[in-house]
């Protein structure tokens, strides 16, 4: 479904503020350069002892219920989060992966700290509810 005109003019609007109040975080929401790709690899002994540790956590959790000892099924889940925690670990970035990002590239920063004031902000939002108001009034009568 394509964009109206106006919709378009407000999503370049909303990405040129973003640009301004976050350049880091508007920096990682932009789609990688062909080249460069983040792939991700999981790790085959991760899986294998991961998956084993979580099926013997769930026969742990199932003997605690069928024992009716619920210490036994606690320590069932815990080892079913175990077994899914390493799996999870064992997920690594491919080799070629870090050469290829870009060298001296700053640390980026959370949005705490951010020092532009919030005036351009609630302009922008004032706007969107006067719009909003203009086009319920006009929906209203039609």
């Amino acid at each position: 479904m394509a964009l109206s005109e106006y919709e378009r003019k407000m999503l370049e609007e909303l990405e040129a503020q973003l640009s301004d109040e976050d350049p880091g975080f508007a920096d990682s929401l932009k789609p990688a350069s062909p080249g460069v790709s983040a792939s991700k690899q999981l790790s085959v002994r991760h899986l294998v002892l991961g998956l084993l540790v979580a099926i013997l956590g769930v026969g742990v959790l199932v003997a605690g219920v069928a024992t009716e000892l619920v210490v036994i099924g606690v320590l069932g889940v815990v080892v079913m989060f175990a077994g899914t925690w390493y799996v999870i670990e064992g997920i690594q970035e491919r080799p070629g992966a870090q050469r290829a990002k870009r060298k001296g590239e700053p640390p980026r920063q959370g949005p705490a700290s951010s020092s532009r004031p919030t005036s351009r902000f609630s302009e922008f939002m004032s706007r969107q509810a006067q719009e909003w108001e203009r086009r319920r009034r006009e929906n209203g009568r039609g």
